[in-house]
């Protein structure tokens, strides 16, 4: 509902530890991920490999709640305006 595009859109191949997020076109993910660790306390990691620069993940392994999800989902309508996404709504 906020505007961005899983990596994966199939659910067969869906991870259920992490989700990995493409980075919308003309926004700096870089910045984006550090603005959710430094204003947020939200740490989220960037693509590896080929993926790098392309996608942010969220993992949600373990202990994760409810509450921990929606703490993540409010961070990003908070930072993702900030730098430059207006695709929410």
């Amino acid at each position: 509902s906020l505007g961005l595009e899983l990596l994966v859109q199939d659910e067969t191949w869906a991870s259920n530890t992490v989700t990995a997020i493409k980075i919308p076109e003309n926004m700096d993910g870089a910045k984006f991920v550090n603005m959710m660790r430094t204003e947020e306390n939200v740490v989220l990691a960037g693509g590896q490999g080929k993926l790098n620069g392309k996608v942010f993940r969220i993992g949600h392994m373990g202990m994760t709640t409810t509450e921990d999800i929606q703490e993540v989902i409010d961070a990003l309508k908070i930072v993702l305006p900030q730098v430059g996404f207006n695709g929410a709504g």
